[in-house]
């Protein structure tokens, strides 16, 4: 949404400057001086605008502070070019009337813009668009009420559903509300002298990508806390935040979609090719399907090429891939050393169940030593705040394969971690391309 308001903002300028030119729209009849004018705005207008802060993101569902900072921006655009025209000697070079109608039009075409934009917008989060779910919690008393969250948050938030909590335990119930309602923050009120307790539980729930806030049931209460931001007149602290947050995340979904598109329509000769081979090597279905944990602990269906014989395939994971395994196929050898086999998960990604860069899913019946993966490493659900991954920061370190003795995978669990805690745009390309690296050189795959 700030690159379209950018864009009108500036379409706007130059609109303005045709329009003052006693509506003679052809660009073919404007003159040196007045081309040279409009460039200079155009451009100026980028510059004041960024230093006005008219564009910021996090306001930019604020109408009135963009209007507030609108007028300043385009009045010191005009206000250099003047000084400019002044300086340089050349004002009887510029109709001044043309000038004067410019800037008056530039603030009236700009402002309508604007209006309009967050009109537009204000509509499409009525209908739920841009809009955050939430779930309101009250912990030993009542939840904060819908309409309260929602002034308060300026609409920004839709409460999903109110629930009332009488024993601490029941906070680890809020989990199948997440999954299963998809809740983005959750809005725990309980009084002062059991906010400490509260917090206690709340690693419970550590594991799931949703905003956590703990608020007392009294606001009338001074707060326990220095620092604490609020909802209303309610003190409140964030005990949990999601790891990869607002835009950043709706910015990786768009990476995910056209990395994930582009790079099935290049590979696509190369996936009809292994898909012809493996029909003649051995019998069964060209893809083998299986149940992971995926975002929020849900399960998910992951797609791959099949590389075992159809009849000693193990759907449930019970006995882990080794090198040398003889149910593995020709063919299979060859596209699991390469990792081909995981390519059909573009399509994963693409639906949304995956992204190109995060933790490798493990199957559901996935061991290490005999035991399950979360009784070895406690911390282990962790790796589900964010989707799985095509790929991931422990797969670039080598730590990929058969998870056969308890320090693999707690390094994999802890490259997972430190993944989540330092994502970034530029670290997801840096994954990528040391994955395409290992594909050449990566003695750990079989």
């Amino acid at each position: 949404m700030v690159a379209e308001s950018l864009a009108f903002g500036l379409a706007g300028i130059a609109a303005a400057a045709f329009g003052a030119r006693e509506f003679r729209w052809s660009v073919l009849n404007v003159e040196d001086w007045q081309a040279h004018a409009i460039i200079f705005a155009a451009c100026s207008q980028l510059v004041w605008a960024r230093l006005f802060g008219v564009y910021r993101t996090k306001s930019i569902l604020r109408p009135w502070h963009a209007l507030r900072r609108l007028p300043l921006s385009i009045l010191t655009t005009f206000m250099v070019l003047l000084v400019i025209v002044v300086a340089s000697k050349s004002a009887e070079t510029y109709s001044r009337l043309w000038c004067f109608s410019w800037a008056s039009l530039t603030f009236a075409l700009i402002a309508a813009t604007r209006l309009a934009f967050f009109n537009f917008i204000s509509r499409a989060m009525e209908n739920g668009a841009c809009v955050e779910r939430a779930l309101s919690v009250g912990m030993f008393g009542d939840p904060i009420a819908e309409n309260e969250i929602e002034r308060h948050t300026r609409n920004e938030v839709r409460v999903i559903e109110r629930v009332s909590l009488s024993n601490l335990a029941d906070v680890a119930s809020l989990a199948d509300w997440i999954t299963r309602d998809e809740i983005d923050q959750i809005y725990l009120a309980t009084p002062w002298e059991h906010i400490p307790m509260v917090l206690q539980k709340l690693h419970l729930l550590q594991h799931l990508s949703a905003r956590v806030y703990v608020l007392p049931s009294t606001p009338s209460l001074e707060p326990l806390i220095a620092k604490v931001s609020t909802l209303g007149v309610r003190p409140s602290f964030c005990a949990i935040e999601e790891p990869i947050p607002g835009w950043s995340l709706w910015f990786k979904r768009v990476e995910d979609i056209v990395l994930a598109a582009s790079a099935l329509l290049a590979l696509s000769p190369l996936l009809v090719l292994v898909a012809v081979a493996i029909r003649l090597d051995s019998r069964g279905p060209i893809f083998f399907r299986q149940l992971r944990t995926g975002f929020n602990g849900r399960t998910f269906e992951l797609w791959k090429f099949r590389s075992m014989y159809a009849d000693m395939t193990d759907h449930h994971a019970e006995a882990q891939t080794s090198r040398h395994d003889p149910r593995v196929t020709k063919v299979g050898r060859i596209i699991r050393r390469t990792s081909i086999d995981e390519l059909p998960q573009l399509i994963n990604v693409i639906q949304g169940t995956m992204s190109l860069i995060g933790p490798r899913p493990h199957a559901l019946a996935t061991k290490a030593e005999g035991r399950e993966l979360n009784e070895l490493v406690d911390y282990y659900a962790v790796r589900h705040r964010v989707k799985p991954g095509l790929t991931g920061w422990a797969q670039i370190h080598g730590l990929r394969g058969e998870l056969d003795s308890i320090e693999k995978l707690r390094k994999r669990v802890d490259y997972d971690i430190e993944y989540i805690d330092r994502w970034s745009v530029w670290l997801d390309i840096k994954v990528i391309f040391k994955t395409i690296l290992l594909l050449f050189r990566d003695s750990s795959a079989y």
